[in-house]
């Protein structure tokens, strides 16, 4: 999710890891009072050697003993018992995570290939570390055989991109990782990705020379001095340009009630830092804005606005300078306006999330672009909304990221989230959540699929090219037709359901998303057989085809992309 990178729930620094995260809720929900710090960021083990990590619980800033549980992100490089023990089994990178219900923390544990050593006689030859298998469940019924065949990949004849979809990454990954780790994942994910917010744009075009790159700021709001928060936003910078600047008056910069003075700002709390609302019917703001994020955009695609949509209910209420939140918002508009023109062709990505109304929509359109933080969730009854809301995008010209609320780390907790959610016609959760979200991008992509881009998350505990969903690069080809539902009605278990379908040149693409906001089942109890136009290869995570099939089961929220 695309917030401040000092946030909290992305912080590593130093020695200690200390996430207080919210993995499937709202903004502001996040767990204030519980930490959870692990004594070390990273550590180095040999396969074969155990290692036990220690972890302290602050509840209200006091250490409290509880019980924790622990988890590994790929149990074949280093597995965890309930202790705490981890023991190193292949050579890779993984991440080890303490949970408490949201609240968690993560150390990142790497197993360095082993030197080859003299070949050992039948004596003093010992045993090899024994590697724990990949996840496996038992096939649920109607599912699907594994692929060896892998899909068709093609790219771009104008750049290294896929030429069927727009891939969109948030760099938050690189803040922490050592520069090994960050220069592999620069180097893997360069040539597969059309954008990239954060991180460095030296080292995204060194990788890539086509990429877009945005970096992050805000617009509507100044954090506060001495609270958390983005460099480029400071005080200070706007306090000396208020003072080169005499004919405008630095208090007439912020929104008040009750008294125009430093004392009567109005102040707004987002995630972990107070910060003073700006006022965009100030004339000395504007140009201040203007200048400041034209000098920012010099050799950027654009500049990412964060923090918009509901937050903005806090600061656009009756103040001394707007009687109505349609004053302010008009206002605030119109200045988006007046960057975004300065910029041109460069535009604004504006974080309006899961938010949509006729000013979130004003918003984007005057900046350019939008980032839908968090709408890809096919379990949200809202997801066919989200399709309506990105199709009016696509007609005002907008660019969109269509932004997924789970990671693969996500999933992996998916069991404990949604305790039905079983692997259906797939290997293991994991791949039936991605690809359920991967095809519902491509139930609203556009026929020139650069203009939606497809965000799988931000992955702060893994180092993003080990777990990347190979799925993404084969190519469906571009839309031959409008999304349209193939069949309706009632599950096995009562829940409603509406199946939707949609023909590309190379595939087909069937999903079933959630439509009713009540508590849903998801196991297999709930399928629905769907016969297929004509024999297809299901597409699996890891990018292979599997033997062809006439006909599918669709649990309650699964998806299928099928080749012809």
């Amino acid at each position: 999710m695309s917030r401040p990178i000092d946030h909290s729930a992305r912080r590593v620094w130093a020695t200690l890891i200390v996430l207080v995260a919210c993995a499937a809720c709202r903004r502001g929900n996040a767990q204030e009072s519980l930490q959870i710090t692990m004594a070390k960021q990273s550590i180095t083990l040999s396969a074969g050697d155990t290692a036990t990590l220690r972890a302290v619980v602050t509840i209200a800033a006091q250490e409290a003993p509880v019980t924790l549980n622990w988890s590994s992100d790929n149990d074949a490089v280093a597995s965890v018992n309930r202790s705490g023990r981890v023991t190193a089994l292949s050579p890779g990178v993984t991440g080890i995570t303490a949970r408490i219900g949201t609240a968690f923390a993560t150390t990142r544990v790497n197993v360095p290939p082993q030197a080859k050593a003299p070949a050992a006689t039948a004596a003093t030859a010992k045993p090899a570390a024994a590697v724990s298998p990949a996840r496996s469940e038992t096939p649920s019924p109607g599912a699907l055989a594994r692929g060896t065949t892998p899909a068709p990949v093609h790219r771009s004849p104008r750049s290294p991109h896929f030429s069927h979809i727009s891939a969109f990454y948030t760099d938050f990954y690189a803040r922490y990782a050592t520069a090994a780790d960050r220069n592999a994942a620069l180097a893997f994910l360069g040539p597969r990705l059309d954008g990239v917010m954060s991180g460095s744009r030296d080292l995204w075009r060194a990788a890539n020379p086509t990429i877009m790159h945005f970096p992050y700021t805000l617009l509507y709001t100044m954090i506060q001095p001495g609270q958390k928060g983005s460099l480029d936003n400071s005080y200070s910078d706007m306090q000396r340009w208020y003072g080169s600047h005499q004919k405008y008056e630095l208090e007439n910069a912020f929104l008040h009630r009750g008294g125009h003075d430093a004392q009567h700002r109005v102040a707004v709390k987002i995630w972990d830092s107070m910060r003073w609302a700006l006022n965009p019917g100030d004339e000395g703001q504007r140009f201040y804005q203007v200048g400041r994020l034209t000098q920012m955009a010099q050799s950027e695609t654009g500049i990412f606005l964060d923090e918009y949509g509901g937050p903005m209910s806090g600061v656009s209420k009756t103040s001394e300078e707007f009687a109505t939140p349609a004053a302010y918002m008009t206002a605030e508009t119109a200045m988006i306006a007046e960057v975004h023109d300065a910029i041109k062709p460069k535009f604004l990505l504006i974080n309006i999330a899961e938010y949509w109304n006729p000013t979130d929509s004003a918003i984007v359109a005057a900046g350019g672009g939008a980032h839908l933080e968090g709408t890809n969730f096919p379990f949200n009854d809202a997801i066919e909304g989200r399709w309506r809301q990105i199709d009016k995008l696509m007609a005002m010209g907008v660019y969109t990221e269509f932004v997924t609320l789970w990671s693969y780390t996500d999933w992996r907790w998916g069991q404990k989230t949604f305790p039905t959610f079983s692997p259906g016609m797939y290997a293991n959760v994991i791949e039936r959540g991605q690809l359920v979200q991967l095809a519902s991008y491509y139930m609203a992509v556009p026929a020139d699929p650069q203009r939606l881009s497809f965000d799988q998350q931000n992955l702060w505990n893994v180092r993003p090219d080990t777990v990347w969903e190979a799925a993404v690069e084969a190519d469906v080809g571009h839309p031959k037709e409008a999304r349209h539902v193939i069949a309706s009605g009632v599950d096995p278990v009562g829940q409603k359901y509406r199946i939707w379908a949609r023909d590309f040149d190379h595939a087909y693409v069937v999903i079933r998303p959630s439509i009713d906001w009540s508590k849903q089942v998801y196991g297999d109890a709930t399928g629905i057989a769907v016969p297929l136009p004509a024999a297809m290869r299901p597409l699996h995570r890891d990018g292979t085809l599997g033997p062809a099939v006439s006909t599918v089961t669709l649990r309650d929220v699964e998806a299928v992309i099928l080749f012809k």
